[in-house]
């Protein structure tokens, strides 16, 4: 209801921005909520929310008025020094990951527990899966999005860090979780808007969050036993 209010508020304000994100983003959390209360499986919700408002955003772009959607699809360019960026920021994460669980040794997500259970190869493979579903739609959400429009509004510094302690706020029940895991998070989405602003687009920050994701089912399904 939050979504629908802030597309009618976009409407009224008639403004392009609001309008190409709030259609973004209430697609978004309407395919969340219609799979939730319809109590599909996370694999066929999780494929709609990167399929479906990807395709509204493709729509909306096209009408001339609103301006195209492309600057949030732009795949940006892999440098020496960004590929370098990506490197560091994924072995310290790991690192910040690792130490975290050894201390807090979090009960981990019904979905990595239910690896635990199976053969190593199957755990591997629902890791792997798990990495390269999931940040999609956050990478278009946040870095896509969020940053671009953003920007618009209030500049790139600004919206580098708005989308931080967006990001943050949205993984306070994630891994890592609590204080310590939005502190967490936000850094990590500063890192990956960076990496986003350097490149230019947000193939780098996908691979890198890619990455980071393989590490945290690893972590889940090998460690937190």
């Amino acid at each position: 209801m939050v979504a629908m209010a802030l597309i009618a508020c976009a409407l009224i304000l008639r403004s392009p921005a609001s309008i190409r994100t709030s259609a973004f983003i209430g697609t978004l959390f309407g395919c969340f909520s219609v799979g939730i209360h319809f109590g599909w499986p996370p694999a066929l919700t999780t494929a709609l929310v990167c399929v479906l408002p990807l395709g509204c955003l493709l729509i909306v772009g096209r009408r001339s008025s609103l301006g195209p959607a492309a600057p949030w699809l732009r795949r940006g360019s892999i440098t020496p020094e960004i590929f370098w960026l990506g490197l560091v920021t994924v072995v310290l994460g790991g690192v910040a990951l690792v130490v975290w669980a050894l201390i807090a040794r979090p009960v981990p997500a019904e979905y990595f527990g239910g690896l635990q259970r199976l053969p190593l190869w199957l755990a591997i493979l629902g890791t792997v899966a798990f990495a390269l579903v999931n940040p999609i739609w956050e990478e278009l959400l946040f870095r896509g999005v969020l940053l671009t429009e953003l920007a618009l509004v209030w500049g790139t510094r600004a919206a580098v860090a708005l989308q931080a302690v967006l990001f943050g706020v949205a993984h306070s029940a994630g891994f890592p979780s609590g204080i310590a895991g939005m502190i967490m998070a936000m850094c990590w989405g500063f890192v990956l808007g960076v990496i986003r602003v350097r490149s230019g687009g947000i193939l780098m920050t996908y691979v890198v969050h890619v990455t980071a994701n393989a590490v945290i089912g690893t972590l889940a399904v090998l460690i937190l036993i």
